[in-house]
């Protein structure tokens, strides 16, 4: 996402200063978006208008800290992490000091097209909405969702922790076959878009376990999960299908509150049509 970022200011005529602990990963995109390289967040945040974090959600706090006394007053400070309670402590101190602050949730991926129409959340951080304003200000045909800390952590956990870790579960569990290539030649629709779900979510270890790691609620919802793996175990280890079709009949009957279930089937056949066609 801090590509996106320095793309999308780029696009803009701002000019952009990019650092990253990975020197090499950020001079590519220095070439790639024409901006500037810096050797360190303290080099590219001194005299800044506008620094945006797209760090993962372990080191926040301690980049805010380390980039705070190099921040002029009425700056704009913003984070996009996934996890918010954690950083909001340090986030306000940074506002006691004079900057603006913007704690936001880009619900769209990095190689989104524009911002027209794309839904990004937005975190309350006290009464001074200074910082809000002039983020939605900048990102201008967004669709802004503004909410509290606790609220964004206790939905993310089931939006983002709950997927994120079901896929890892299924993902580690076909890792443990080495015939993969062989199993595709059995493979369905759903695996498949189930397998395309788990390989993309592979592929950001960092962001994955700060997601289910750093957000407190999680916890909540993996408890439950665990009791409902338990409880289905269970009915199919007795091999009782009665009951395991009337527990399907109860979650189906659950589901039906969801204005999208309605559509779900037809959207599942689209998807997995453009996947194949993809493929």
């Amino acid at each position: 996402m801090g590509t996106w970022f320095a793309r999308f200011f780029k696009s803009r005529g701002y000019s952009v200063i990019v650092s990253d602990r990975d020197a090499k990963r950020a001079k590519r995109l220095v070439l790639k978006v024409h901006a500037k390289y810096a050797s360190s967040n303290v080099a590219a945040a001194r005299g800044s208008d506008i620094v945006i974090l797209a760090t993962p959600a372990n080191v926040i706090s301690r980049v805010i800290k380390e980039i705070l006394p190099v921040l002029r007053r009425n700056a704009l400070l913003c984070e996009i992490s996934a996890t918010k309670s954690i950083v909001m402590p340090v986030l306000r101190s940074a506002e006691r000091r004079g900057v603006k602050v913007a704690s936001i949730h880009p619900m769209f991926g990095s190689l989104a097209h524009g911002i027209r129409g794309r839904r990004v959340v937005a975190i309350r951080t006290g009464k001074d909405t200074q910082g809000y304003k002039t983020m939605k200000g900048l990102l201008e045909g967004a669709n802004f969702f503004l909410t509290d800390q606790d609220i964004h952590d206790k939905h993310t956990a089931l939006t983002l922790g709950l997927p994120h870790f079901l896929n890892m579960a299924f993902a580690m569990t076909l890792s443990k076959r080495r015939n993969l290539a062989e199993i595709r030649r059995f493979a369905g629709r759903t695996f498949n878009l189930q397998m395309l779900l788990a390989e993309a979510i592979a592929d950001e270890p960092e962001t994955t376990a700060d997601i289910q790691i750093m957000n407190r609620e999680f916890r909540r919802v993996l408890r439950d999960l665990q009791r409902n793996i338990r409880s289905l175990a269970r009915i199919v280890n007795q091999r009782d299908r009665g009951k395991l079709v009337a527990r399907y009949k109860e979650i189906r009957k659950a589901l039906l509150s969801d204005p999208q279930f309605r559509v779900a089937r037809t959207a599942f056949e689209k998807v997995t049509e453009a996947q194949s066609a993809i493929s």
